[in-house]
């Protein structure tokens, strides 16, 4: 693959933290990497100098065509100071603001233990946290660990610093920890599925305790969030990721030794190893042969995983021999079954391990669940997700200790047995994206354990039982994008409900009378529950509600007068209620109200007087005629936006200047520099030392060399928000370096407002023409003064509200290129199209004919200014308001 992708490209690789030492392998990957256009670059780092030496061995070594730099030239980063490691330790939020005058000599010794390396640091910090007294610390220092490691003997000291932390842990927590070597190194996990592990394996008694234990090997720097969990929307639902540092788990390797066989080639396992008592976990990685010998796999085993195996197939005797098999994870393998895929199901060994209780089958493309499943009756884990499940067996419920059941992604499951509701211990159901399931039986009411259910994207579900209304345990519910949704049961009592997401039900009505019976409701969802005409009266007794999101809710008019006794709402999300006018008086009453979006709110014209007493921290609002009376006395304001109806945001994004905000717009005008060291370039080599949520960049073309653009960086800048960028040509004739310039600048994935005026390409770069995937946040673009004859694929982006298009003379049509093969405008509410003399037609469907679907159902307003021969195509787009000039 990287044969036929590299050699048209100039690229630059990052392999970070290489500890890769087979000779072999590494001559593997330098022939993979040896292809590219000149001035291809690798950056490599590693812990190991060896690493680098046997790079630069071997035949593409000696032909220089691919090795290391001279030793000369290679980067050796220096370890961090004794002081600058005991200043990492003193970080810990555990300690945060404690007093430390009598420990801290003890500490700056327990410094010196860290082997310069900040991860050390970070855990003998959190160490320190968890026993502070002198004594503690004071043993802590006079403890002396020795690996006696023959190899690897660089390693040996921070591996000690780690085990003195690992000696200082609870016995629970330390089974916990050492299980995660039989995961392959580098994984990334879901926190909720390691738990359920720890718990299958005794290590742990119940879900407390692994949430405990998880949060305390992330205190010590055991454990680490996941870049996917860390990068994902502040809303994002769902159990974080987790993964675990090289350092961290080459010493749960270690310590787990021998009860831990990892292989990929059944040779490596002698006689000798399966005899041995004390081999209590097995890991296939990579795994390439078809089948397994039964005979190869020790009897006494606990946990076996199969990491990328998916050539093996499992037979049915495969597990004959795992009798005592407690965790069983074969989602990365293929199984044995016949030719007709709807005969396909498990292995019927499984069904012999009676004291199984975890087990992860997902994405294996079973039909069936045999009927003597219920034969299981330890098993407490069930993770069938993106299977090919029809039906679920009629005796499930008899799986008494069940508690946690994932069966999302089955997209031909269509209902649950009535025996479903015996299932008295299920804690946990998942159902998201089964596209097919209508109907759940009415013993679903006596699930009295349930806690979290997701059935999300079970578009063709109708109704909910009655005895729905009154699960008794119940915490987190989503049923976002069950779209043909008509109604929530009349009674609905769900007292311990704290998280309920109902957005995109697009047929839903309204709320129960009795809504107000959530009362402990802390997180609500009505985004795009556009039939919703009204909340409920009750809806005022939700005192515990914090972030309640409206948004998208075109039929609502108006508020209850009694909104401002939600005293603890935090996050208030209106964007886009057309139809709502005002706001009840009362509204200042929302006293920890931080952030309100009142964007697209086009018939909102006066606010209350109560306003002014909010104390409003993020503010977004539309088309003000004037401030809000008392604003500029909101001294906790930080951010405040007022979108325009005419194009522009006030002060170009929306910050009117006479409000003293902590940020502002940060403009460049791009000049020439000639510095020393670096010789003539151009000033936007230094945007990328900007920290800045909004940014104007002029005069680009002024920018020389491309590579200038490259060096600004701006895709490295998490923080930008807004962005435009501007070019400043006297005449309108096509600039061949603007295309190379753009073609650099490409901005973060999280930007939410883009602006392109002046350019004079006459194509758009490649991040332009995939937009959707570059910029899937992004909400309004603007595109004006243009020599282009197309505009990129916009209508593909899933977020856009505003469209604004100004003078692009030579442009003729939009139509389908505009969308893409998938696009549908669904969230657009402003077009506003200016001077475009040659537009011609502008298609509202895929075809520009009648039959298709109408892909911009939802406008607010339309705004076309001088464009004299424009038609829409087969019809105008619907909209509330329409300016035609």
């Amino acid at each position: 693959m990287l044969k036929s992708m590299l050699p048209t490209k100039k690229y630059l690789i990052v392999l970070d933290d290489m500890w890769e030492e087979g000779v072999d392998n590494l001559e593997k990957l330098k022939h993979m990497l040896q292809y590219g256009r000149k001035g291809s670059k690798i950056i490599l780092t590693t812990r190991m100098q060896h690493v680098v030496d046997k790079l630069d061995i071997g035949a593409l070594a000696s032909q220089g065509i691919i090795r290391p730099v001279r030793k000369s030239d290679q980067i050796n980063l220096s370890i961090l100071s004794d002081d600058d490691c005991w200043n990492v330790m003193r970080q810990t939020p555990f300690w945060q603001g404690e007093d430390l005058c009598g420990l801290e000599p003890i500490g700056r010794q327990i410094a010196k233990k860290c082997a310069g390396l900040p991860l050390l640091a970070r855990s003998l910090g959190f160490l320190l946290s968890q026993h502070k007294s002198t004594e503690a610390w004071e043993d802590i220092r006079d403890k002396k660990i020795i690996l006696g490691m023959e190899e690897n003997t660089l390693l040996q000291e921070p591996l000690e610093g780690l085990m003195l932390s690992y000696y200082y842990m609870p016995l629970k927590f330390k089974l916990c920890f050492t299980y995660c070597a039989v995961y392959a190194k580098g994984f990334t996990i879901a926190s909720d599925n390691l738990i359920q592990q720890w718990r299958a394996l005794g290590y742990i008694q119940s879900i407390i305790d692994g949430k405990h234990c998880v949060d305390y090997l992330l205190g010590m720097s055991f454990l680490q969030i996941s870049k996917t969990s860390q990068n994902a929307p502040e809303d994002a639902e769902g159990p974080i990721k987790v993964t675990m540092h090289d350092l961290v788990y080459d010493l749960a390797t270690i310590i787990l030794g021998q009860q831990l066989i990892a292989l990929n080639d059944p040779k490596e396992l002698t006689q000798n190893s399966l005899e041995k008592n004390y081999c209590r976990h097995m890991q296939f990685i990579n795994y390439q042969k078809q089948s397994i010998d039964r005979k190869k796999i020790p009897s006494k085993i606990r946990s076996h995983h199969f990491t990328e195996c998916d050539r093996l197939q499992l037979q049915d005797k495969s597990f004959s021999k795992c009798k005592y098999l407690r965790v069983l994870d074969i989602s990365e393998c293929s199984i044995q079954g016949k030719s007709v895929p709807s005969n396909i199901s498990l292995p019927s060994s499984i069904h012999q391990l009676m004291l199984l209780r975890y087990l992860d089958a997902s994405g294996l493309p079973i039909t069936s669940l045999p009927k003597s499943l219920h034969k299981l009756q330890n098993m407490q884990t069930l993770i069938l997700s993106n299977c090919a499940l029809e039906t679920l067996p009629n005796n499930i419920g008899s799986l008494l200790n069940l508690c946690y059941l994932d069966l999302s992604g089955n997209s031909s499951l269509n209902k649950l047995p009535v025996s479903f509701g015996e299932l008295s211990g299920l804690w946990f159901l998942n159902l998201s994206a089964c596209s097919k399931f209508y109907e759940l039986p009415e013993s679903i009411g006596n699930l009295i354990s349930l806690r979290h259910l997701d059935m999300s994207g079970c578009n063709v579900l109708q109704k909910l039982p009655d005895k729905f209304g009154s699960l008794p345990n119940l915490l987190f519910l989503n049923l976002s994008s069950c779209s043909k949704l008509v109604k929530l049961p009349d009674s609905i009592n769900i007292k311990s409900l704290e998280h309920l997401n109902l957005s995109s039900c697009h047929q839903l009505q309204g709320l129960p009378n009795n809504f107000g019976n959530l009362e402990n409701l802390m997180f609500l969802n009505l985004s795009d529950c556009y039939n919703a005409h009204m909340l409920p009266e009750s809806f005022c007794r939700l005192k515990h509600l914090k972030d309640l999101d409206l948004s998208d809710c075109h039929d609502i008019k108006e508020l209850p007068k009694c909104f401002g006794n939600l005293s603890e709402l935090h996050s208030l999300n209106l964007t886009s209620c057309s139809k709502l006018q005002s706001l009840p008086e009362p509204f200042g009453g929302l006293s920890k109200l931080k952030r309100l979006d009142l964007s697209y709110c086009i018939r909102l014209e006066n606010l209350p007087s109560s306003f002014r007493s909010l104390k409003l921290q993020v503010l977004y609002m539309w088309n003000l005629h004037e401030l809000p009376e008392g604003i500029s006395n909101m001294t906790s304001l930080i951010k405040f936006e007022v979108h325009s109806v005419k194009g522009w945001d006030i002060d170009f994004f929306g910050t009117p200047s006479i409000l003293r905000l902590p940020y502002r717009v940060v403009e460049h005008s791009v000049h020439e520099l000639n510095e020393v060291g670096y010789g003539p370039h151009s000033s936007i080599v230094s945007i990328g030392k900007l920290a800045c949520q909004h940014l104007r960049i002029n005069h680009l073309e002024k920018v020389k060399h491309s590579e200038d653009a490259e060096r600004a960086k701006l895709r490295d800048n998490a923080d930008l928000q807004k962005l435009c960028l501007s070019w400043g040509h006297e005449d309108m004739t096509e600039n061949k370096r603007d295309a190379e310039v753009l073609e650099n600048l490409i901005p973060p994935r999280t930007l939410q407002g883009f602006a392109l005026r002046g350019y004079m390409g006459t194509n758009f770069p490649k991040w332009m023409l995939e937009i959707s995937s570059y910029l899937p946040y992004l909400t309004s673009i603007k595109l004006m003064n243009l020599a282009c004859d197309a505009i990129p694929p916009l209508g593909m982006l899933p977020n856009l509200r505003l469209l604004l298009i100004i003078l692009i003379p030579n442009i003729r049509k939009i139509g389908k290129e505009f969308y893409g093969e998938k696009g549908a405008c669904k969230r657009l509410r402003v077009i506003q199209l200016y001077g475009l003399k040659n537009l011609e037609e502008c298609w509202t469907t895929r075809s520009g004919e009648e039959g298709d679907d109408f892909l911009i159902p939802n406008l607010h307003m339309l705004d076309v200014w001088d464009c004299p021969k424009l038609k829409f195509l087969p019809y105008p787009p619907k909209s509330m308001y329409w300016d035609l000039t």
